[in-house]
């Protein structure tokens, strides 16, 4: 098994440049959600999403000419099944329909602990990954948040609002499981190749859930909603998804899916300033509990004793 001073390393300079990066994004996609919500049906909102940021992604693979455009191989189609099934179609219909009737903070507070699920996938399905002491340390802090933002919610569990956030918590799930996937399966192929056939097999596959849940969807194509969409599409997908996976590779799904809790932070204060939301105590005392956890993943030097490993040997 490997060494745990070997696999659980800091996140270097330039990675967690990209990392704040990603989470800026990401953290304001959930405010674009929210408002484009008023334009567009949940799914449909997603799958036009994916439409868009497909083609983009397609078209700039065509002009950077690396590799084939096609996928090639059980692994490489296999891989694009994963991310088009769990990173795309599960997660983002899970979210956007939850995302109705929750606030963008609270949904990005939630969606900040997928780092706990993408430990346990990691552990069961990758042999090279290893959070140290401090990790878990750090995994069950942030835990503790997610039970304070529960236990301190208004009303019933299973009211509207509590099955929303139940929802997410399906949602990063789906994204967690999806993104181990794709790493186990060591495809290979260009990266906005891949991207953009996920995208695009997402996207057919959330217009069928759109055709058999909601009908066809509504979708009004005000100002809002079109630079709602458009944002969502390019920015945070397009954009986005490149910088995700680029970083996937460098250094793991445990520390890179810690961008949620960068995403929380943008997106609660964002729902604050721009769209009168209120997180309250327990948006505040479980972003706190998750960024304590961020820094423990990230940053396991911390729990380094002198001239000594981290951790026990997995």
């Amino acid at each position: 098994m490997p060494d745990d001073s070997a696999t659980a390393r800091s996140v270097g300079a330039a990675d967690l440049g990209l990392l704040v990066l990603l989470g800026a994004l990401w953290g304001t996609a959930f405010l674009f959600i929210t408002v484009g919500l008023r334009s567009f049906s949940p799914i449909l909102l997603v799958a036009l999403r994916f439409d868009i940021s497909g083609a983009v992604l397609l078209a700039i693979a065509v002009v950077r000419r690396r590799g084939s455009l096609l996928p090639r191989g059980r692994r490489q189609w296999t891989a694009i099944a994963f991310a088009a099934v769990f990173n795309v179609t599960g997660y983002n219909a899970l979210l956007f329909s939850a995302q109705v009737h929750t606030e963008a903070g609270i949904a990005a507070i939630i969606v900040g602990m997928n780092p706990v699920l993408t430990t346990v996938f990691s552990r069961a399905l990758l042999r090279d990954e290893r959070v140290g002491a401090g990790g878990v340390l750090g995994l069950g802090i942030g835990m503790a948040g997610i039970v304070l933002l529960a236990s301190l919610k208004p009303g019933s569990l299973l009211d509207v609002q509590g099955i929303s956030e139940l929802l997410i918590v399906g949602a990063i799930a789906s994204w967690s499981l999806g993104s181990v996937l794709v790493r186990r399966t060591g495809h290979g192929m260009d990266l906005f190749s891949f991207i953009a056939w996920q995208s695009l097999a997402g996207a057919g596959l959330l217009h069928v859930a759109s055709l058999l849940l909601e009908g066809g969807g509504r979708a009004v194509f005000d100002g809002d909603g079109v630079v709602s969409l458009l944002y969502l599409a390019i920015v945070s997908s397009a954009l986005g998804f490149a910088i995700y996976f680029t970083l996937l590779s460098r250094i793991g799904p445990i520390r890179l899916n810690f961008v949620s809790q960068i995403a929380a932070a943008v997106a609660a204060v964002g729902g604050i300033a721009f769209l009168g939301e209120n997180p309250g105590l327990r948006g505040a005392g479980a972003f706190a509990l998750i960024a304590v956890g961020l820094v423990l993943v990230t940053r396991p030097e911390l729990f380094r004793p002198r001239g000594g490993r981290v951790g026990p040997r997995g």
